[in-house]
C-alpha cells in the first residue's frame, strides 16, 4: 500500500549540497575531512559553568520569545562594543535557535510570494532554499575572482527589478573567505536606500579577520540611513565555538522585530533557556578564547597558503576572513563535483563541490581550516598531489584576483 503525497513544496525545495558530502564520507572511515565549517574547539570553561549554573538554580522554564533580558542586554552591549551598533534592548534585538533559524526569520517576516532576494554566490547553501521555502525568487549574482570575491554594488544594483525586496549579505563570506571593505558596504548601502530595499546581513564569522588593518569585519548596519533598512543575522556557533548549543540573534527595528518574534512564537515558543544563560557569559566574560581562535585559524590558513604556494594545478583566492577557502580546480579538467569524488576516492580526502553554494561554485571547491592542523597540513597535500596527477596543463591561464598562479601553459 503506497504511502499518501507529500508537499510539492517541500520536494522542490533542494537538499544541501554539504549532507550529500557527509553521506559520502562516512562510507570511507579513514577519510580527512575538510568539510565541517565547525571550530575544533569547545566553549570556553566560564561559559559551560554558566550554563550548568543556571540548570542548578533552576532556570529551565519557557522565557520571553525575544530572549531572557540578561541576554538581550549582553547583544546590545556587546554589538555597540565590537561593532559599533546600537539597538534598543526591549524592541529590537531577538533571541534565535542559531543563524540559519534567525534567516529564516528574517526572510518569512520581509518576502511575499513571487518577491525577489538577491544572493550574492556562492553563498551558505541554505540561502537559496530559505528565500524558496518563504515565497521568494533567489536572484544569484555572480562574486568575482578580479575583486577577490567580495561583494560589488555595481553588480547587486544591475540585477534590482522591480520585485527586488532584499539583498543577503554575508562578510566575511562562506565558502570564499572574502571580507568587503567598509567602502564598499557604503556603495552597496547607497544603492539599497535609493531603490528602498531591505538588506539581510549575516555577520556570524565578524571577528575572524585576517588581513591586519581590522580586528573585525565592518557591519553595514553601521552606516548611515541602514539601521532602519537592515537585519542583522548573528550567532555565537563560529564566534564562541558553540555550534550545537543553537543560540543566536536578530537585530532589526521594531516593525521587523516584532514580526520575526511573533512568528518564533508559533514555531518554538522560546529559545533554549540554558544556552541563553551560557551565551550571556559569552558575550560579556573574557574574550581571549575567542582572540586564539583567531589566532589558530591564521595560523591554520598560514598552512593552506604554504601547501598550495607554487602548485600547477590548483588556483586560489586568498581567504581574508572566516575560516574556508575556496579552491579553483578547473585546471585540473574535470568538474568540482567529479574533483570531490575522486579526490576521496583516491586520497581520502573530503572537500566540498562548489556547486554546493550555487551554480556560480562551479569549478572550485571549499575546503575548511577550522580543524585539526595536522590532519589540515596532511589533506592539503594530498589534495595538491591528487590535483597535479590530473592537471591539464592546457587549461593553465592568468586570472585577476588569484593569490597563488603558476599553472604554467
Amino acid at each position: 500500500m503506497s504511502m499518501p503525497a507529500l508537499s510539492q513544496h517541500s520536494l522542490s525545495v533542494p537538499r544541501s549540497g554539504i549532507r550529500d558530502v557527509f553521506d559520502r564520507v562516512e562510507h570511507v572511515p579513514d577519510a580527512i575531512s575538510l568539510c565541517v565549517g565547525e571550530p575544533s574547539a569547545t566553549a570556553a570553561p566560564h561559559i559551560v559553568e554558566a550554563a550548568c549554573r543556571s540548570i542548578r538554580e533552576g532556570h529551565t522554564t519557557y522565557t520571553n520569545v525575544l530572549g531572557i533580558e540578561p541576554f538581550r542586554e549582553a547583544v546590545a552591549a556587546y554589538s555597540e562594543k565590537v561593532k559599533g551598533l546600537r539597538y534598543d534592548v526591549d524592541t529590537e534585538i531577538q533571541a534565535v535557535d542559531g543563524a540559519t533559524i534567525g534567516l529564516f526569520l528574517a526572510m518569512k517576516a520581509l518576502l511575499d510570494a513571487g518577491d525577489e532576494v538577491i544572493l550574492p554566490s556562492p553563498y551558505f547553501t541554505s540561502y537559496d532554499a530559505e528565500a524558496l521555502m518563504c515565497g521568494g525568487v533567489p536572484v544569484p549574482v555572480a562574486l568575482k575572482p578580479e575583486h577577490q570575491m567580495r561583494l560589488n554594488a555595481d553588480d547587486i544594483e544591475a540585477a534590482i527589478t522591480p520585485r527586488t525586496k532584499a539583498v543577503l549579505l554575508n562578510s566575511p563570506g562562506n565558502p570564499s573567505g572574502a571580507v568587503t571593505p567598509l567602502s564598499e558596504l557604503e556603495r552597496i548601502a547607497d544603492v539599497c536606500i535609493r531603490h528602498d530595499i531591505w538588506v539581510i546581513s549575516d555577520e556570524v564569522y565578524h571577528p575572524f579577520v585576517f588581513d591586519g588593518s581590522a580586528s573585525i569585519a565592518p557591519s553595514i548596519a553601521a552606516i548611515d540611513g541602514m539601521h532602519e533598512r537592515t537585519v542583522v543575522v548573528e550567532s555565537l556557533s563560529k564566534t564562541f565555538a558553540m555550534t550545537g548549543w543553537r543560540i543566536g540573534y536578530l537585530l532589526g527595528p521594531e516593525p521587523l522585530i516584532e514580526q520575526t518574534s511573533k512568528l518564533a512564537e508559533l514555531m518554538h515558543s522560546s529559545v533554549n533557556s540554558t544556552a541563553q544563560y551560557a551565551a550571556v557569559a559569552a558575550l560579556t566574560g573574557p574574550q581571549e578564547h575567542v582572540t586564539a581562535m583567531r589566532e589558530e585559524y591564521c595560523a591554520k590558513r598560514q598552512i593552506v597558503l604554504d601547501e598550495l604556494d607554487g602548485c600547477t594545478a590548483l588556483r586560489l583566492i586568498e581567504p581574508q576572513g572566516a575560516f574556508y577557502a575556496f579552491v579553483d580546480v578547473r585546471a585540473c579538467g574535470m568538474d568540482c563535483d567529479r574533483f570531490s569524488r575522486m579526490l576521496l576516492d583516491e586520497e581520502h580526502v573530503a572537500v566540498v563541490p562548489g556547486t554546493a553554494f550555487g551554480s556560480e561554485g562551479a569549478g572550485f571547491v571549499r575546503l575548511s581550516y577550522a580543524g585539526d592542523g595536522r590532519e589540515l597540513r596532511e589533506g592539503v597535500r594530498r589534495m595538491r598531489v591528487f590535483a597535479e596527477r590530473h592537471v591539464n596543463p592546457a587549461l593553465g591561464r592568468h586570472t585577476p584576483g588569484y593569490h597563488h598562479l603558476q599553472i604554467m601553459a
